[in-house]
């Protein structure tokens, strides 16, 4: 175990097989040979004959993390038992499991089980705020059986809440994840397609949460606080973006200096794809508080599917020096 840390050369790369040379002879990766589409800059197996690519690997411990932490602390902490909640934070974890297992083995199957599931995961919140009745806000003085109408309190006027709007979105939202997931196995496999895929979802959510924070959330404390999350959480991931671009740009000169002048174990802080996976999720920690912190506030003033009382109830703090949001909340929370 101690040996790991000790400084070392790189093993020799065979040029045939881009696998490393052994004394004994050839090395047969434990996985297989490799079948992912996709073959990142970290070079394979040369830190662990059962992890193909190790930091990319163990990198995935964020997600996990992150989802353990907001789901222990939503079912636990502030009684939060949406649905919706539950099923981000266990497909967050997922994606963890399923990227851990893709840069472990490198095969296409693995691949799917990490690309495919950020599709899925993706598509919950982003149901989510399509469907926030704020963003749709009407005057309307009848309803029918179908739809729920909604006091909103400091303005004392009716909207409706479409139930068919919520299946359409839901629909809409299964049907083109399907048509996505078909095209990416059978048709479109450049991995381009899955990532703005990817973007265009991210991009809704950013959009409409941003929109339903600067037109219904009046409170200053809780506005400032929601914008600073978000623009955390897109920072974080913008720079995660900006590294991966990078580890694919010079991924040459990258392993170049990674093994002529720092060595094993130091190389490691120029894999900078695992980086990818350590700030998108820190990055999705403060986005998944935004959001959450959101919904509470936008249904403290509306009486719908849900309600949160947040006078004197849920809360924002900021700890480990004002740099990272914590939810609370106070005995007098109602649900």
């Amino acid at each position: 175990m101690l040996d790991f840390f000790k400084k070392h050369d790189y093993p020799k790369i065979n040029e045939t097989s881009s696998l490393p040379e052994l004394s004994k002879g050839l090395f047969l990766p434990v996985w297989g040979n490799v079948t992912s589409t996709i073959d990142w800059c970290e070079e394979n197996y040369v830190q662990s004959s059962f992890i193909a690519e190790f930091c990319n690997t163990i990198s995935n411990m964020t997600y996990i993390l992150v989802a353990g932490i907001l789901y222990h602390r939503l079912t636990y902490k502030l009684n939060i038992l949406e649905k919706r909640f539950k099923l981000t934070m266990i497909g967050l974890l997922l994606v963890g499991l399923g990227s851990a297992m893709f840069h472990m083995s490198l095969r296409y199957d693995c691949q799917l089980l990490d690309e495919l599931p950020m599709i899925y995961i993706t598509c919950i919140p982003c149901y989510s705020v399509l469907c926030e009745p704020l963003l749709y806000k009407k005057n309307k003085e009848g309803a029918d059986e179908e739809e729920t109408s909604i006091l909103i309190q400091n303005e004392n006027k009716f909207i409706a809440v479409s139930k068919k709007l919520e299946y359409f979105v839901a629909l809409s939202l299964t049907v083109i994840s399907l048509i996505m997931t078909f095209s990416y196995i059978y048709y479109i496999t450049n991995p381009i397609f899955h990532e703005v895929c990817y973007a265009i979802l991210n991009a809704i959510i950013v959009y409409c949460a941003s929109y339903l924070t600067r037109k219904h959330i009046n409170d200053i404390e809780v506005k400032t606080n929601l914008i600073k999350s978000s623009l955390r959480g897109v920072s974080l991931f913008a720079l995660g973006f900006v590294l991966w671009g990078l580890d694919r740009q010079y991924c040459k000169s990258l392993i170049y200096v990674r093994r002529e002048y720092l060595k094993l174990p130091l190389g490691n802080i120029l894999e900078l794809h695992a980086y990818w996976h350590i700030f998108t999720g820190l990055g999705l920690y403060y986005m998944l508080n935004f959001l959450i912190f959101l919904r509470i506030n936008l249904h403290n003033k509306i009486k719908g599917d849900v309600y949160y009382e947040t006078n004197g109830g849920y809360k924002m703090d900021w700890i480990f020096f004002r740099q990272v949001p914590v939810m609370r909340k106070t005995p007098q929370t109602c649900r």
